[in-house]
């Protein structure tokens, strides 16, 4: 600990708080002074033990200087009296970690950047026409289902005029009919072939007009078998 040694005539008080041995002349009693080593205020007596002095003054230790060499010793001897490394840790570390940072970010840039780039989606140009395409699919589409109708009702005529035949034929077949009778069945069966034959030319215009409606709507992009659908 620090020593005092007065000019003059003085006295020794020891501070309250560090036990520091403080040497002070009799201008200084009954007044304040801060302890130099643990800077608390430290009151000296008011009345001296006896003497007058003219001064204070403190002698503070010498530093130890140790004399810098490349012998290994002498280095860490200095290294070991510097006080501050905490300070200098401080400091250090975040030039650490920012160099670090650096170092990764090059290490994955070298690892990733010479990665194949992903090919450009392929342009998508909007067909002008696609709405009226679209239109014209869904009325070609209609009509074939119509003609689809159409179809099914003409075979339903033809299966009707060949009843109206087959009927007319198996009420007459095997009997004696005298020449009046006859007469009235010829003629019948003369107009039942009609209406039969007229039913089945209306049966194929509508087969027909169905192919036709079904080639202009596969044309156009349709892919329901509407076929399927038709009577046999």
């Amino acid at each position: 600990m620090a020593a005092v040694r007065a000019v003059m005539e003085s006295y020794k008080h020891s501070c309250p708080f560090c036990g520091q041995h403080i040497e002070y002349t009799a201008g200084y009693c009954g007044k304040q002074l801060t302890c130099p080593i643990c800077g608390k205020t430290v009151t000296f007596p008011a009345v001296p033990p006896g003497g007058k002095g003219k001064g204070l003054r403190i002698n503070r230790p010498e530093p130890v200087r140790v004399k810098w060499s490349m012998n290994p010793r002498d280095i860490i001897a200095c290294l070991n009296q510097f006080k501050h490394w905490s300070i200098v840790l401080y400091c250090v570390v975040p030039f650490v970690l920012l160099v670090a940072l650096l170092v990764g970010a090059s290490v994955l840039k070298k690892k990733f950047g010479d990665a194949p780039a992903m090919p450009d989606a392929p342009e998508v140009h909007a067909d002008a026409n696609a709405w009226q395409k679209m239109t014209d699919l869904a009325k070609a589409d209609g009509v074939v289902q119509e003609r689809v109708v159409a179809v099914v009702q003409a075979r339903a005529v033809v299966a009707a005029a060949q009843r109206t035949v087959d009927n007319l034929h198996a009420y007459y077949h095997g009997k004696t009919l005298d020449p009046v009778t006859y007469k009235s069945y010829e003629n019948q069966r003369k107009a039942d072939d009609q209406v039969l034959d007229k039913a089945q030319r209306g049966l194929s215009a509508a087969r027909d007009s169905f192919e036709r409606a079904l080639q202009k709507y596969q044309q156009l992009g349709g892919t329901v078998d509407y076929r399927r659908q038709l009577p046999q």
